[in-house]
């Protein structure tokens, strides 16, 4: 067993915030992230969903405020202006392809030296929630910015997360 906080989502959130803050112009206003072993979690409408696969088999969500996702999409495209059915192509894009670069570029393996794949970014508007199943644990916490809100769930089997959740120590 290892300790998915430490061990997987740490690196995400870092990279998330140095990600926002240093390529996006983006400021983050908590530091410190609330991780939360959740039951049940009501989804952003525009959230991407990658799952791993080899050792580390987990499903990750990033979702995204509408007017974070603004500021990203502003950002992506330099001050461009779309609308319509092109803004929403391009925001479905950019969300996609900030997550899969924050999760890309820090993801490790904390069980073995084999690599972890990950899935294309699937953006999903139509779910509304997930829920925990017998043997699973969601861990869910909140990126808060000048712009809007960005949340992170790690969804695996139990066993592969830490029995204790008291993240004050790390």
């Amino acid at each position: 067993m290892y300790d998915t906080y430490s061990q997987l989502l740490i690196p995400i959130l870092d990279r998330l915030k140095s990600f926002l803050q240093d390529d996006m112009s983006i400021s983050v206003v908590n530091d410190e992230s609330k991780v939360i072993n959740s039951e049940h979690i009501t989804l952003k409408e525009n959230t991407v969903l990658i799952g791993t696969g080899g050792s580390v088999q987990l499903i990750i969500t990033m979702g995204f405020d509408d007017s974070v996702l603004d500021k990203l999409v502003q950002e992506f495209c330099y001050g461009e202006v779309y609308e319509g059915d092109e803004l929403i192509e391009i925001q479905d894009s950019v969300a996609c392809e900030v997550s899969n670069t924050v999760i890309g570029n820090a993801i490790k393996n904390p069980i073995d030296d084999s690599v972890i794949n990950i899935t294309p970014p699937i953006l999903i508007h139509e779910a509304k929630s997930l829920a925990k199943y017998k043997n699973s644990m969601i861990l869910e916490t909140q990126i808060s910015t000048v712009d809007g809100d960005i949340q992170l769930t790690v969804i695996g089997p139990k066993d592969v997360f830490s029995d204790k959740l008291d993240l004050k120590e790390l």
